[in-house]
């Protein structure tokens, strides 16, 4: 179902993307079309197209999930994968993905093929509508991306999400070294202003003592000065 669509949908427009495999760009209508992994991040487009045909958002994302899988997974085992009456997906160089367009020969009439292939085609009110849609719905967040739903958990590929849960602090602010430091230096302060205090307080008591030790001399001399005239008389 999903090649039917991409076919009709490549008919009447200039590229669609299939959400982490690449893009199909026509180059020529009807004898040329290329593939790119540059461009492989979802715009909804896809999926908006397969959801116009009666699939639910879950269904879409399953069946281009699944598409996706089956493709990589034969090129990586160096199989061909082959897209009915579209072209082919084989090994490029450099562990690539390469495409063949083999479009299907206009002699053979759609009589030929069996009733069960047979699909309706895409209606042109359906395909805006779908485009319409996949350009103004919410984008998916990376946390939805990571967790998805578990039934189409099992159709994902690749490396998992690096889970950074064990690195994460809970109930407070993880302390800075330099907080450390800057304590230290406060500390350390502190500890000077009351050095320079203390010696500033002992320069004070010994001038204090200093003063008093030499006025009790002058004192004791003034009574001995007044009584000698007396003896003299």
């Amino acid at each position: 179902m999903l090649i039917h669509t991409l076919i009709q949908y490549l008919e009447s427009h200039r590229r669609l993307v299939v959400p982490q495999l690449g893009t199909f760009i026509v180059k020529e209508p009807g004898r040329s079309v290329v593939f790119s992994e540059l461009l492989k991040r979802d715009d909804g487009v896809l999926r908006g197209l397969l959801r116009a045909e009666g699939m639910g958002e879950l269904e879409a994302a399953g069946e281009i999930d699944r598409f996706v899988f089956e493709i990589r997974h034969a090129v990586e085992h160096g199989s061909e994968y082959r897209l009915e009456g579209f072209g082919v997906m084989k090994p490029g160089p450099n562990a690539t993905i390469a495409f063949v367009y083999e479009p299907q020969p206009a002699s053979e009439s759609p009589a030929q093929e069996p009733a069960a292939g047979k699909r309706q085609p895409l209606q042109p009110e359906k395909v805006a509508e779908a485009v319409k849609t996949a350009f103004t719905e919410p984008r998916v967040s990376t946390s939805a991306k990571m967790n998805p739903d578990p039934s189409v958990r099992g159709l994902r590929y690749g490396k998992p999400p690096k889970n950074t849960d064990a690195y994460r602090y809970v109930d407070r602010v993880p302390r800075r070294r330099a907080d450390r430091f800057i304590w230290i230096a406060v500390i350390a302060a502190l500890l000077a202003v009351a050095a320079i205090a203390f010696g500033l307080w002992r320069d004070a008591r010994e001038k204090q003592a200093e003063n008093e030790y030499i006025e009790l001399p002058q004192a004791a001399e003034l009574p001995s000065a007044a009584s000698q005239p007396e003896q003299l008389e």
